[in-house]
């Protein structure tokens, strides 16, 4: 690498493009919030954050001058958009634990040890698995950062800043490792939700499938969706590090917007489609009721059960 021909960015930002992008982020920012305070699901506002800082990461690039690049624009744009997406996993981290206590009318009822209350759906107390995977968010996000950093700092010093490609490539690799991981443990729980519902037969009405009510079948697609986009985003944001500063990759702004921004938009905006917290809510009710159903044929007491949100709020 040449420091004479060294170029921290190796196109023109499109300024339309740019601006297209983080005008999208910026609605779903703001319908998170809208659903966030309607809802008082203050939990979530991991979202909203996230989408308004990757909002910001792209209205920042349009600033950006390929002959005469601002060094604190570049290192900010990056990090919005590069780091910011730790915000969006985090939701569905979270989103996870609400998830269980919907499906598992039995979960909450553990008052001596509320923090580390088993499920039968999931093989890792709901509880730890959000703290878990939320602190491996945290340190693969303080990774990305102090990259950002090498990168910007660097200037035309080429080991700096290839140290800072390396730091990144690792950070996201973690990241996407975590989250297989949690997709993992995800489709664990489905199965084991799957397979106890066809058995007991609690889907008479026939409104969903494979056992599940149509509104599990609903927070299972936009799971899963939202899990896809991720990964899009994840292995091109791997293929991008590891190519370094001079592949293909990174020299080509369409990639960042098709490979990039889209799937993480897409991956978010199921959730602005299918707003959690009344579905869990409705998820909860049909569970208790099932679960009322099924021990008055069996001849058990039917069990007084918590909510979905107030079983987590410990």
């Amino acid at each position: 690498m040449d420091h004479e021909k060294y170029e921290i960015i190796k196109y023109d930002p499109n300024h339309l493009g740019n601006i297209i992008i983080g005008g999208v982020y910026a609605v779903e920012s703001l319908v998170f919030f809208y659903y966030i305070f309607r809802h008082k699901a203050r939990w979530a506002l991991c979202l909203p954050l996230g989408a308004l800082a990757s909002a910001i990461g792209f209205f920042v690039r349009v600033a950006l001058d390929r002959q005469n690049v601002s060094i604190m624009l570049y290192v900010i744009q990056s990090m919005f958009i590069v780091a910011s997406p730790s915000a969006f996993l985090a939701f569905n981290y979270m989103l996870y634990g609400r998830f269980i206590a919907a499906i598992d009318p039995h979960f909450g009822s553990d008052k001596a040890q509320p923090k580390m209350e088993k499920s039968r759906y999931s093989f890792i107390p709901p509880r730890i698995v959000g703290r878990v995977f939320i602190w491996s968010d945290v340190t693969t996000f303080m990774l990305q950062i102090a990259a950002g950093g090498m990168l910007g700092g660097g200037g035309t010093n080429v080991s700096l800043i290839q140290m800072g490609d390396k730091l990144f490539l690792i950070g996201v690799i973690a990241q996407g490792v975590c989250y297989l991981l949690f997709t993992a443990l995800l489709t664990v729980t489905l199965m084991r939700l799957v397979s106890e519902r066809q058995a007991a037969g609690l889907n008479r009405s026939g409104r969903g499938c494979m056992g599940l009510d149509k509104n599990t079948l609903k927070m299972a697609v936009g799971f899963y969706f939202s899990s896809l986009c991720i990964a899009v985003r994840s292995v091109y944001r791997i293929i991008e590090f590891a190519q370094g500063h001079d592949g293909l990759l990174v020299s080509h702004e369409v990639y960042l917007f098709i490979l990039d921004a889209l799937p993480l938009v897409l991956a978010i905006g199921v959730w602005a489609l299918l707003w959690p917290t009344t579905t869990l809510d409705r998820i909860a009710s049909e569970a208790r009721d099932g679960s009322q159903a099924y021990s008055m044929e069996s001849g058990n007491a039917p069990l007084r059960l918590p909510s979905s949100d107030s079983s987590l709020r410990n």
